[in-house]
């Protein structure tokens, strides 16, 4: 039998709180927090998730999980009361003792995990690590410095991108005659002005992202950078479908699913373009 106790000592080995960035730490968000509370806490059956939305909840308590782990967490920040969606959410799992735990954003960082799968995914080619620093003051490796497949101009090149990851559509910023030189790519949505300064200095042209808020895409255009931005949620889910790969061959004797988190909105033409 598998403790909660034995889980969280792997999972802090693959998501070590002290590379974490932007304040998204690994910890357990639900269930028992005192060691002494997860060792006497079996677990024997496990959901990965990047989100844990109503769905991921539900489908959790249908299959009579232990424990879902999730890359982001049910709460950001410190609340002082549950209401709506939150306090259905909680009752759920609670009611049907399921704990939670966020991989946080050390997966992210760390080899093997969110940046890695993603490009590997996409076909890259790593040359580097690009360097932050954490929340802890720690050196952490928050991108991959890639080189694109071959001679494309960024046009060619979000097609083949976007045709790599399945996606219908992609959000770019940028010249779309320009060449495609040196990549930096950084999973989920974690880009903040030190990156693009950074990327600029390094004279990085293109950034492959999840998400990037308003003020960064601006900026990264200001600076000259061409962004490509395929959707927080199918940025991260190689790496957690990796991370349900790696728990299944280190306690093989669990059942280990991995379920998704599909984007709720569409890119949509307006009909009177094709009216015209």
């Amino acid at each position: 039998m598998t403790s909660l106790l034995e889980l969280i000592k792997r999972l802090s080995k693959l998501s070590p709180k002290e590379f974490s960035i932007r304040g998204l730490e690994s910890r357990v968000e639900i269930g028992p927090q005192t060691e002494k509370e997860q060792a006497n806490t079996t677990i024997n059956r496990i959901l990965v998730a990047t989100y844990p939305s109503a769905r991921v909840v539900t489908k959790a308590t249908q299959d009579k999980v232990n424990l879902l782990i999730t890359y982001r967490p049910l709460f950001p920040f410190a609340i002082d009361r549950l209401s709506g969606l939150d306090l259905v959410r909680v009752r759920l799992l609670t009611k049907n003792y399921i704990s939670t735990y966020v991989v946080g954003s050390g997966w992210l960082c760390m080899r093997d995990g969110l940046n890695d799968a993603l490009v590997e995914t996409l076909g890259l080619k790593k040359s580097s690590d690009f360097m932050t620093e954490s929340d802890f003051g720690e050196p952490t490796a928050i991108g991959r410095v890639c080189k694109p497949p071959g001679v494309k101009n960024q046009s060619g090149f979000v097609n083949y991108i976007a045709g790599k990851i399945g996606l219908d559509s992609v959000l770019f910023s940028g010249d779309l005659d320009d060449e495609v030189r040196d990549l930096l790519v950084i999973a989920g949505s974690s880009v903040d002005m030190p990156e693009i300064l950074n990327a600029k200095n390094q004279d990085l042209d293109t950034l492959i992202t999840g998400e990037l808020s308003p003020e960064i895409r601006l900026l990264a255009s200001e600076e000259g950078i061409n962004t490509l931005e395929l959707g927080a949620f199918a940025t991260e889910e190689p790496g957690m479908k990796r991370l349900r790969d790696v728990i299944s061959l280190d306690f093989p004797e669990m059942r280990v699913e991995f379920t998704e988190s599909g984007p709720v909105a569409r890119a949509l033409r307006p009909y009177k373009d094709d009216m015209a």
